[in-house]
């Protein structure tokens, strides 16, 4: 079965062939771009977090190591996790700032202005035994998320009886409606178990998807930016399935879906949002017909390749820019078809 081999192949040709910036050349003329590449070494291009890293390194909000890496894949700690919070929420955290009121760390610190700017806004306070804030003690999700959402002034209501979307949650824990909100906003999602897991220790790169997920839903009145995203959202797809990642070619197809539908909401009577969104229908649903056939799940693989040629049609039809891409979408889908037909 060489179906792996010929998408990837087919969408390597397709990102050198027909440039996303040309698709979306009318939105990208005001716009000053983002770039996609990130400058730690470590951060690879097939890594889960690579987009949410790129793009916040791009902004300022990330950091590295001295020695310029990032290690996506430690755990991150309590002054670590402000300093991406507040960043990344535009809160600024200045270098003046009166005396540290915490006992285990000094003025000196790289990390004391964040956390007292944390402290005066009410996001942390000290330990009730001693005071202390502990700043190399590990952050896990059910904290980060209460700091996050309380330094973008997002206070979720209590949850109501019955309302707990997660097994592993109960309506009396003090994180419940934190959770809550960021699983109805997107933020986070279930495991296999359909627990939210908020004890689970966070690496870095786990704190930078839901950053960047924020900042998206935030953005989400931005036309241009929506665009640029999920620009970057495609571009990622043929890196995932490259490397075999399934998993992720989908959601970062999904994801793409979602923010041109959203910027379709913003502008339904413009044309190359109307081609954006149906041209990320289109790699969503190609992405499932990879996915099917990988799986030897022909019928399906079948299915969503012509769903995903007559999506590619009405992306071009609707905005001819998108021609190029469409065109290319239409090839790799009849690829399957032919393989898969081949195989039945």
């Amino acid at each position: 079965m060489k179906i792996r081999k010929a998408l990837s192949l087919a969408l390597a040709t397709l990102l050198l062939t027909a440039s996303f910036s040309t698709v979306f050349a009318e939105e990208a003329q005001t716009s000053s771009g983002i770039k996609t590449v990130v400058d730690f070494p470590d951060v690879l291009r097939t890594h889960n977090s690579y987009v949410a890293i790129s793009h916040l390194a791009e902004l300022g909000v990330l950091s590295g190591y001295p020695d310029g890496t990032f290690k996506p894949d430690n755990p991150i700690n309590r002054a670590e996790v402000l300093k991406v919070i507040l960043n990344g929420s535009n809160v600024e955290a200045p270098e003046t700032f009166g005396e540290v009121t915490f006992p285990d760390f000094q003025k000196g610190d790289w990390f004391a202005r964040f956390v007292m700017k944390a402290k005066a806004l009410g996001i942390v306070k000290g330990n009730d035994a001693d005071g202390t804030f502990a700043p190399g003690r590990q952050v896990n999700k059910a904290e980060f998320l209460k700091m996050l959402l309380m330094a973008n002034q997002i206070r979720p209501v209590p949850i109501e009886e019955g309302g707990v979307v997660a097994t592993d949650i109960s309506n009396n824990d003090w994180f419940a409606p934190y959770l809550h909100y960021a699983f109805q906003v997107g933020l986070i999602t279930k495991d296999d178990q359909g627990n939210l897991n908020p004890g689970k220790l966070l690496t870095r790169g786990e704190v930078s998807d839901m950053m960047y997920l924020l900042i998206l839903i935030k953005g989400s009145k931005d036309t241009q930016f929506l665009l640029h995203r999920a620009e970057s959202e495609m571009a990622q797809i043929e890196v995932y399935i490259a490397a075999n990642k399934g998993t992720q070619a989908k959601r970062a197809s999904e994801l793409a879906v979602d923010l041109t539908q959203q910027a379709y909401k913003n502008m339904s009577d413009n044309n190359v949002v109307l081609g954006a969104a149906k041209l990320a229908r289109s790699y969503d649903w190609l992405v499932d017909a990879f996915i099917y056939g990988i799986q030897k799940d022909y019928a399906l693989a079948a299915e969503w390749a012509n769903k995903a040629i007559d999506k590619a049609t009405e992306a071009w039809e609707a905005n001819n820019a998108t021609q190029p891409i469409a065109r290319h979408i239409k090839d790799r889908a009849g690829e399957i078809l032919a393989q898969v037909e081949g195989a039945e």
